[in-house]
This record gives structure tokens, C-alpha cells and sequence, in this order.
């Protein structure tokens, strides 16, 4: 996708990319990284595991805590429920159910 319909996408609110993703071009996750830092974009990860059969592994490739808290800061709607076992990010807003 040409910059300047990246740009475009980013002023009409997209707010960040997955960029990790074994699947992703490495010269095309090096682009875009330069365009998150400009923008101040956020940067997911993600296995994309859908069981066997592909060689995807679960947990390949996470997403940051600084990240998951921007996710929520920037989210709407319900209060995000964390499980009883785990805790949240020490900058979420959210509380413990």
C-alpha cells in the first residue's frame, strides 16, 4: 500500500498495525515501523494460531503491555475484566472483578 494512502487511513483515525505476524515482509514491518514512530502509533503481535496444521505457534509473537494499556485507553464501551488469576498492566485503568 503506497505511503500516502497510509497516511490517509492514520488522519481518518486508523490507530496502529500488527506487525508482528511471521506473514509480514520484513523490508514491509521496517516501513511501517518508521511510519508508527512518526505517528506515535500502536504495534500489535500475534501468533494468528488456529490449532494444527499450520506452523504458527501460540505466543509467536505477543503484544507488548505498554501496548495492551494504550489499546484500552484508547477503547470504548465495557470496562475490561481481567481474570481473577492474572493481573492487569500496572497502568490500566481498569479494576480487579
Amino acid at each position: 500500500m503506497p505511503t500516502a494512502d497510509i497516511e490517509r487511513l492514520i488522519a481518518a483515525g486508523l490507530g496502529g498495525f500488527e506487525l508482528g505476524h511471521r506473514d509480514n515482509a520484513a523490508d514491509a514491518v521496517q516501513h511501517l515501523r518508521r511510519i508508527v514512530a512518526a505517528h506515535d502509533l500502536i504495534v500489535t503481535g500475534s501468533s494468528d494460531y488456529h490449532g494444527r496444521g499450520k506452523p504458527n505457534r501460540p505466543g509467536e509473537n505477543t503484544t507488548t503491555d505498554e501496548m495492551v494499556s494504550r489499546l484500552i485507553a484508547r477503547a470504548s464501551g465495557a470496562i475490561p475484566r481481567y481474570p481473577r488469576a492474572s493481573t492487569p498492566p500496572t497502568d490500566a485503568t481498569a479494576v480487579m472483578q
